[in-house]
């Protein structure tokens, strides 16, 4: 998700050191976990709902087919 790489981490980890004493690093890390956790769920359970919403549209779709086809079918056999 990320793209950080090992410079990017030195110089973050530099300036956590700076700026955060050492006791509470791990604090911060815990609290930085658990916000990732509840983004990436917010995220999956958008990503879940579009898929729900997607997968009842084509459905719809299918049945709109079978419905025009026997539609087409029964007006040709009128016809005749």
């Amino acid at each position: 998700m990320l793209n950080i790489g090992l410079i990017e981490f030195l110089i973050i980890f530099f300036f956590l050191i700076l700026l955060v004493k050492p006791e509470d690093i791990p604090v911060i890390f815990k609290n930085l976990g658990l916000f990732y956790r509840k983004v990436s769920r917010y995220f999956y359970n958008i990503k879940y709902e579009i898929d729900e919403i997607n997968n009842e549209f084509s459905e719809v779709n299918i049945k709109k087919k079978k419905i025009n086809n026997e539609v087409s079918r029964s007006s040709k056999r009128t016809k005749k």
